[in-house]
């Protein structure tokens, strides 16, 4: 039923495009990390525990989402570039680079976990956690296998799998009473696991021959990785300021408020990667238009209403589900949803799939300046509210310029959305978030 409701979604896309696979995928994989924070509030509660969990979480995405992500968003469209009989040469190039960047990672996972000396952070503890990136950084490359192969049945299982054992790994050993560092084990043991399958599912991915697509992909993508280190890397450099700067309980408490409703994270992200790859090979198309506004339509009826919502009802929701002590992070949550609006426009996605990854850059390191120098100046007077609206500002302005380049390069975006609706919904959400307010 999830899927079937996922490919309302994608409106032009071919039922074969399988998007709605790929968006219920990501649902899992960003839902396992919210209900890991659930049974860490609800039953482990140990503020000092979640507190290592959180800078865990925050060193491996910090030193990996720009490249893991940057590969995610332009695979399709790359791929789509090439006959058929290189895709699995091009996966194994995909992999290489993976590997080479999760190798970085891991030594920046070292060299970074002693700027958290305050936290005592184990070296056996930063080596069973590196083990786990390591894995699941390289194994990225196997959703794209099943996706572009139309395995979507092996696309679900697979998502599956990872979304029990990133639950259970980190938190079963806690519930029966054993220590942290037998979560840590577990969850090495599952990165290994990984990628073990990935390598077997290549079929010699470490031979050094056939890698004459490394070359390509890094001219593809380094416009789209620099432009993430810019544009969303001044997130986590707030998490760091604001883990530098607060107490361990605010530090936890914007932790889980930041957090992303997962639904609304795949469905645009999906969206986007899939919508990046048919503008490259539709864009002339003559009904290209309408079924993007059409589509788009639908993901707004989707997303606003429930956006709403939550807006509303956040404070409940975050009682209900952490605990008393996280009550106060619906505030923060509040403020990142006002990002639903910007999030829901999609200027990058037209722009990547007419090859003007350049563009994305530009409107990356203005919205980095911005997000940074907002966050330093709002977070001492207004605390993890001011980091949060620092955050929100940044992004809002990085999507107006995405839309001024789009039209300096003559692409009509709005177009490609139903603007009356759109005003409409961003004007209930903006009430949504005035009432919130009163709680």
């Amino acid at each position: 039923m999830l899927v079937s409701i996922f490919n309302k979604t994608k409106g032009f896309l071919n039922q074969n495009e399988g998007l709605g696979h790929l968006q219920l995928f990501n649902l899992l994989k960003t839902a396992g990390i919210v209900v890991v924070a659930i049974v860490f509030a609800k039953f482990i509660s140990n503020p000092s525990l979640i507190n290592t969990w959180e800078t865990l979480l925050l060193l491996g995405s910090g030193f990996s989402f720009f490249y893991v992500s940057g590969l995610g968003y332009t695979l399709v469209s790359f791929v789509k570039q090439y006959p058929p009989n290189q895709t699995n040469i091009i996966f194994k190039n995909a992999f290489a680079l993976l590997l080479s960047g999760s190798i970085i990672s891991i030594a920046a996972i070292f060299l970074c976990g002693h700027y958290f000396k305050s936290e005592q952070l184990p070296v056996i503890n930063l080596t069973l956690f590196s083990i786990y990136m390591l894995g699941s950084i390289c194994s990225t490359v196997v959703e794209y296998i099943y996706f572009l192969n139309s395995k979507f049945k092996k696309l679900m299982l697979w998502g599956v799998v990872n979304f029990v054992f990133f639950i259970i790994c980190p938190t079963l050993p806690l519930l029966v009473g054993l220590n942290f560092e037998y979560s840590l084990m577990a969850m090495a043991a599952f990165g290994i696991l990984k990628l073990i399958w990935t390598i077997l599912l290549l079929k010699s991915p470490l031979s050094l021959s056939g890698l004459n697509y490394l070359k390509p992909l890094l001219i593809f993508n380094w416009p789209v990785i620099v432009s993430l280190i810019f544009g969303t890397g001044y997130i986590y450099i707030s998490n760091f300021i604001l883990k530098a700067e607060v107490s361990e309980t605010d530090f936890n408490v914007f932790r889980y408020g930041s957090r992303e409703f997962p639904l609304f994270l795949v469905l645009a992200n999906s969206y986007s990667i899939v919508l990046g790859g048919n503008t490259a090979s539709k864009y002339s198309d003559a009904q290209f238009w309408s079924s993007n506004r059409k589509s788009h339509q639908r993901l707004m009826h989707q997303l606003f209403p429930l956006g709403c919502l939550l807006m509303v009802f956040s404070a409940y929701v975050f009682e209900i589900l952490f605990s008393n002590q996280f009550t106060k992070a619906f505030e923060v949550f509040n403020i990142l949803l006002l990002t639903l609006i910007p999030r829901l426009l999609f200027p990058q996605s037209l722009l990547m799939g007419l090859g003007l990854n350049r563009l994305t850059f530009f409107s990356s390191v203005i919205e980095f300046a911005v997000g940074i120098v907002l966050v330093m100046i709002l977070t001492p007077k207004f605390g993890i509210s001011g980091a949060a609206w620092g955050i929100s500002i940044a992004y809002f302005i990085e999507k107006l310029i995405l839309i001024g380049f789009c039209y300096r390069q003559k692409i009509p975006f709005l177009k490609s959305i139903n603007l009356k609706l759109f005003l409409l919904y961003i004007s209930l959400l903006a009430i949504s978030f005035m009432i919130s307010l009163s709680f």
